[in-house]
């Protein structure tokens, strides 16, 4: 089975600007994220799927500079933008967050490859680990499903409600042990006080960041409460806005 990290990623965002190429010790935000996924034995591909549109074409230049794979597709309709990326690089499974996750929980990419291979579900989730840590598993047909009932130009950046609303979609959720299942830590990228923070946690873990497994950067914030203190009111404010601009709730995918 040939399995992809594809990376959703756009420099669109208005509340902080071109965030995906703002640096943490010299390296762009889905530079360091392009790095920790390097580290799973379990991707045969590394792909960054941004738009078409101009703007985007600096996250194409990363992705050569990083020696990984680049597809450019619908600005808007991102379950298209997937799909596509997956059938151009011959995809039979795809694993995918948004490419604001800096420090992606790359250690636990296993577990949800072993979950699709007992359970074949459309949608695998591992929504229990910390926002910024967790990431999904995608079966491709089910896009192309979604897909056959949806306008070709159809807005679809919150993705995630396809999957539970017509009922028709097998989903499952990776369990992990208690002290991973912390939704009270933020660790992605939407406002200045993120940004504040993830500094502070990369400055404070040292060198090679990247390769810390999940588990002790995890550790290494609740021995210094300071630092996951600084964005600790972004995720109700994120959650608010997600919900007025895609008319439903993130928490659903956390079912």
């Amino acid at each position: 089975m040939k399995v992809g990290f594809i990376i959703t990623a756009r420099l669109k965002s208005t509340r902080l600007p071109r965030k995906l190429l703002l640096k943490i010790q010299g390296e762009s935000v889905i530079g360091h994220m392009i790095e920790r996924l390097k580290i799973s034995p379990y991707l045969d591909e590394i792909i960054v799927a941004t738009s078409k549109n101009p703007e985007d074409d600096e996250l194409g230049l990363i992705a050569a500079e990083k020696g990984v794979k680049c597809f450019r597709g619908h600005e808007k309709n991102v379950v298209q933008r997937l799909y596509m990326a997956a059938k151009e690089y011959t995809l039979d499974y795809i694993i995918n967050t948004t490419g604001d996750c800096p420090l992606v929980a790359y250690d636990y990419i296993r577990d949800v490859i072993d979950l699709y291979d007992t359970t074949e579900a459309d949608l695998i989730t591992t929504s229990d680990l910390p926002h910024g840590m967790f990431f999904y598993g995608i079966k491709p047909e089910a896009l192309n499903k979604i897909l056959a009932t949806l306008p070709r130009d159809a807005e679809t950046s919150g993705w995630g409600i396809y999957f539970f609303d017509s009922g028709g979609f097998m989903v499952e959720k990776v369990s992990f042990p208690d002290e991973l299942n912390r939704k009270d830590l933020r660790l992605t990228l939407d406002y200045p006080e993120d940004f504040e923070m993830l500094t502070r946690l990369y400055e404070g873990l040292g060198k090679k960041v990247w390769s810390k497994p999940t588990r002790d950067i995890i550790h290494f914030l609740d021995a210094h409460p300071d630092i996951p203190r600084i964005n600790s009111f972004c995720e109700e404010r994120y959650l608010k806005r997600f919900e007025e601009e895609y008319h439903y709730n993130p928490k659903l995918l956390e079912k």
